[in-house]
């Protein structure tokens, strides 16, 4: 079951959320693009990045995740990183290094009971879509350029693939039909080895 409490900071916001015992509130601080990152945790708030592009909390506030530059090159060096902050320990764990620029992340459970974050991303080159599968505990598995999320249920996740004249237009009709779709288990990316960008 999808679980919709993620939180984007885009802007100058802090946002707040409940941990399981609605006890603790979990609050993330981004100024603006490229500030440093801040969390409240029960009224102490640290810092937990020298500079963030965007955040989400995730886990019933357990976790941050945040998007950095410090990504795989790609064009224009517009690549980005996705970094996971452990509330309880402290612990910072480099998951991704990819290629484009984090857009949002959506946090999802198996029914095997294993976490996923789907990544949506965006480039400048040719202005297209990518998505990213990240299994929090242990980083990146899978990758499909030029897709765009259509669907999540269950297990599976939708993606929809669209020529290179879409794309522009997708931004003022998002109702164009996909040239194809794909479906893709989420159980079996999860099992798969974790991927590497090599620097471009």
């Amino acid at each position: 079951m999808l679980r919709l409490g993620l939180l984007l900071l885009a802007g100058a916001c802090a946002c707040a959320l409940y941990g399981q015992d609605s006890k603790t509130a979990v609050t993330v601080r981004l100024d603006r693009a490229g500030a440093p990152l801040y969390v409240t945790i029960g009224g102490s708030e640290r810092k937990i990045a020298d500079a963030a592009e965007k955040a989400w909390v995730l886990r019933n506030g357990t976790d941050v995740v945040y998007s950095g530059k410090d990504g795989a090159g790609g064009y224009d060096n517009e690549g980005q990183s996705l970094y996971l902050y452990d509330t309880r320990t402290g612990n910072r764990t480099k998951l991704m290094a990819e290629y484009y620029i984090v857009d949002n992340v959506k946090e999802t459970s198996t029914s095997n009971g294993r976490s996923a974050l789907i990544v949506e991303m965006l480039d400048n080159n040719i202005d297209a879509s990518h998505v990213a599968v990240v299994d929090p505990a242990r980083g990146e598995v899978f990758c499909e350029d030029g897709a765009k999320l259509k669907g999540m249920q269950g297990d599976m996740i939708t993606l929809a693939f669209y020529g290179d004249d879409d794309w522009d237009n997708l931004h003022d009709n998002p109702n164009i039909a996909p040239r194809k779709t794909e479906q893709h288990d989420l159980r079996k990316l999860l099992d798969g080895p974790v991927m590497n960008n090599a620097h471009q």
